[in-house]
């Protein structure tokens, strides 16, 4: 075994190295040979998660951070690994997140860290994934509400409403200014309403947010059109082609666009004359041009030189020639004249063209001064921001000094106020262990551990009457009184924290149907109750023959009794109290089969949000009976008043029905569907009501949907049913017996000591023994300093109210009236 652990270390160490090197894929392989040679070190898995995290696998990291985790709690590692790995999962979930866009599981995870080990980096971790979520969801939610007026502006559009139109999609761009989508269409409107520059603004706006979008170079194409600058259209189209090549409407703009720019190069008369030019020139005479029109090709370089002519020119000059060509006489001369023309022209062909030339790099002489004017000026300009940048970083630089100065001053003073509150929260936690046994003493009496024990006999086998998973209860007689003792198991920390939770819970509240805490033991963790003889709901339930003395009058005022409770406890103020863990078996009977509520150790007191005004409780641990608890309690781990109702309606069903939970709502609804509600009813309860039963069968299944959301509030509806049910059902029985009870036997310890009454105003003694206050104060005052029961002498004479006694007292006389 050491050998295995040594070659593991050096697994781990290669590991590192290979890691420290960027080697991942050799690093993995190290530390999953360590994990194999060495299970209990969960180190191997959480830096074979960090490799996995740096290759991209985010799965493999994820698998194994829960794999090291899951590991690590039953090892009982240290809680700083444990919650490593969780935050190393929550890295990798955050980078799946920013794909799918569902931050919900890595906030899990980095609660899950924080409950393990709290650390500031990971709760300001936890801040941002929240944020980011947040962000998510309000961006969805533009989206949505973008997308409404988009359909509005698309329908008013189709109606020819473009004014209507154009707004929907304005409101559309404040929500989601990123879709080219609403600046297409509102551009469109623009164009029918005649409004061309926004319309060439929103269309530039469009194709500056999606490049590849084809209707943003159509709407900017059609602007263009209509502002008849047809050679940015035509650029605009050819532009648009890139997207898509066949398109037809792009193919249609670009032939509009050539025909609108031929059209606009002149007329037909002018380039008829251009050819005539051409052709005179060719041979000096109308019988060559004639001939010559004809085969040579239009635009010869002669008639390109003579291009700077006018149309009159042109038809000057061919007149002019063929009038002068009709003498014999005048030819000759016309001839000569003609040759000199010839060379004048040629003379100035030359001239002009050698112009041509000179202005041609004049004017590119002058377009690259201008470009170099321009780039002087931008050269400048950068210079100069440059320049204003560098005294703004001088400033910066000169503020964040100060501001780090600043930091450094508050980090310690950080340090020394986390220093004084971890003492103070030291000194808080000292103090609550010492003020828990005097908070059980003020509120209840405090029994020794030798007094529980002479109390059960030693904690007796044969006194057993009941076992749980972090406790046993036991019957007893304690200070002349018949109890039950509920000792929680040393070697549990739930325990321990059952018992706690049960005092700060029914130090707060008391009710008829309440089990009455008489005192506790914080010594040994033990809570000392009132004694129902009857037992529990399951044990008559699970009972043939006892749960034959449940008849159906008895089952409904069963229900509206613990109905009362539950809104009782939802109801309290300030905090309300779920139970959390409601079944048959923590609903106890008295001698009259009352029942009453018990069990509350994992109950808890809901403190209202400030944030989203809701009052839940959350745990990672859910406990309770998992066929009477909440599915979405066992899901996510929220406890709310609503866990209480679905718990409340299988109650009902198993009271209905007398059958076990497994399954139960599914047998009721089948036999809703069938029609054959009766068949599925508790025969032995007695003749059930068809009405009576059609009610309860659906305030159960409506008390159990699976979705808490549709449950409905025991104080209302529920209530109101439950109410009127137990009315019809006392009259029911009014002329029926009730069952044989000893009903007019008063409990010993409701009897004062001294004037043997039953007690008023109960108060404790120095002596442990609860009396009258009127009594032993008399007693007292007549000079008596010895005990009325022990005869010894009394250590003071301070007396300490027993309010849960004076509760019972008064919940009996109150039975014993209706009775």
């Amino acid at each position: 075994m050491e050998a295995a652990v040594e070659e593991a270390r050096r697994a781990k160490e290669a590991g590192n190295e290979a890691y420290g090197k960027s080697l991942l894929e050799t690093a993995v392989k190290h530390y999953t040979r360590g994990a194999v040679l060495d299970p209990t070190d969960i180190s191997f898995l959480t830096n074979r998660a960090a490799a996995y995290f740096h290759m991209g696998k985010y799965q493999e990291c994820v698998r194994d951070c829960d794999e090291a985790a899951t590991r690590g709690r039953e090892l009982r590692a240290d809680n700083k690994l444990i919650a490593k790995a969780l935050s190393r999962k929550a890295s990798a979930l955050l980078e799946l997140a920013a794909c799918a866009g569902d931050y919900a599981p890595a906030i899990r995870a980095l609660q899950q860290s924080l409950a393990e080990h709290y650390s500031e980096e990971t709760l300001e971790r936890l801040g941002k994934a929240e944020g980011k979520r947040k962000e998510l969801e309000e961006q969805e939610r533009l989206d949505r509400a973008a997308d409404h007026h988009r359909e509005r502006g698309n329908e008013s559009f189709k109606q020819k409403k473009y004014h209507e139109a154009a707004m929907h999609y304005t409101e559309a761009m404040k929500l989601n200014p990123k879709d080219p989508r609403i600046l297409s269409n509102r551009a469109q409107c623009y164009i029918n309403l005649g409004a061309l520059p926004q319309g060439l603004e929103d269309a530039e706006k469009c194709i500056e947010l999606d490049s590849t979008f084809l209707k943003g170079y159509v709407r900017k194409a059609k602007v263009q059109f209509l502002m008849e600058d047809y050679d940015n259209a035509m650029a605009t189209y050819q532009e648009g082609l890139r997207c898509e090549p066949n398109n037809p409407e792009v193919l249609d703009g670009l032939r509009r666009c050539e025909a609108h720019i031929k059209r606009a190069h002149g007329g037909a008369d002018l380039e008829y004359l251009k050819q005539m030019f051409g052709g005179f020139h060719s041979e000096g005479g109308v019988t060559a041009f004639t001939k010559e029109a004809s085969k040579e090709p239009l635009w010869h370089t002669e008639s390109q030189q003579a291009e700077k002519l006018s149309a009159e020119d042109f038809v000057h000059i061919f007149r002019n020639t063929m009038g002068r060509a009709e003498p014999s006489e005048e030819r000759l001369r016309h001839t000569e004249s003609e040759r000199m023309a010839r060379k004048m022209e040629n003379l100035y062909l030359i001239q002009v063209q050698q112009r041509k030339e000179t202005e041609e790099v004049l004017s590119r002489t002058k377009q690259e001064l201008e470009r170099l004017k321009i780039q002087h000026g931008d050269v400048t300009k950068k210079l100069h921001k440059a320049n204003e940048h560098n005294e703004r970083l001088l400033g910066q630089l000169s503020e964040s000094r100060g501001q780090y100065d600043q930091l450094l001053s508050e980090h310690d003073h950080l340090l020394r106020d986390r220093d004084r509150a971890v003492r103070e929260v030291d000194g808080l936690r000292q103090k609550r262990g010492q003020m828990l046994p005097v908070l059980v003493t003020s509120m209840y009496s405090e029994f020794s551990t030798s007094e529980l024990e002479s109390a059960s006999e030693n904690f007796s086998s044969s006194l057993k009457i009941g076992e749980g998973g972090f406790a046993c209860v036991y019957r007893g007689i304690l200070r002349n009184m018949t109890v039950a003792i509920k000792v929680m198991k040393p070697d549990s920390l739930q325990g321990r924290s059952q018992f706690e939770q049960e005092v700060a819970v029914l130090s707060r509240v008391r009710h008829p149907h309440l089990v009455t805490l008489l005192g506790a033991c914080s010594e040994s963790s033990a809570l000392v109750y009132e004694f129902l003889p009857n037992g529990s709901l399951e044990d008559f339930l699970a009972c043939a023959d006892k749960r034959q003395t449940l008849i159906w009058q008895i089952r409904i005022r069963i229900i509206a009794e613990i109905c009362s409770a539950l809104v009782f406890l939802h109801k309290n103020k300030p905090h309300s109290v779920v139970h959390g863990d409601l079944k048959p078996a923590n609903i106890l009977l008295d001698v009259n089969l009352v029942s009453k509520l018990s069990d509350f150790g994992i109950s808890r007191l809901l403190i209202q949000s400030s944030t989203n005004n809701t009052t839940l409780y959350h745990t990672m641990h859910p406990l309770g009976t998992p066929l009477y608890m909440d599915p979405e309690f066992l899901a996510t781990g929220e406890l709310t008043p609503h866990s209480d109702v679905y718990s409340f309606g299988i109650v009902v069903l198993r009271l209905l029905t007398g059958k076990p939970p497994v399954g139960i709502k599914k047998i009721v609804e089948d036999a809703i569907t069938k029609g054959e509600l009766h068949s599925v009813v508790d025969s032995s309860a007695g003749e059930w009501p068809d009405v009576l039963v059609q009610q309860l069968a659906h305030l159960a299944l409506s008390c159990t949907e699976m979705n808490r959301r549709c449950r409905p509030d025991l104080s209302g509806e529920v209530w109101g049913v439950v109410e009127a049910l137990r009315d019809d059902a006392a009259l029911s029985s009014a002329s029926s017996s009730r069952p044989v009870s000893d009903e007019n036997c008063t409990p010993s310890y409701f009897i004062c000591p001294i004037s043997q009454d039953i007690m008023n105003d109960p108060h404790i003694a120095a002596d442990g023994f609860t009396y009258e206050a009127e009594a032993i104060r008399n007693w007292l005052d007549s000079g008596h300093d010895t005990s009325p029961m022990t005869n010894v002498r009394l250590e003071h004479d301070e007396l300490i109210p027993n309010r849960a006694l004076r509760s019972a007292i008064q919940e009996w006389l109150q039975q014993q009236n209706l009775a």
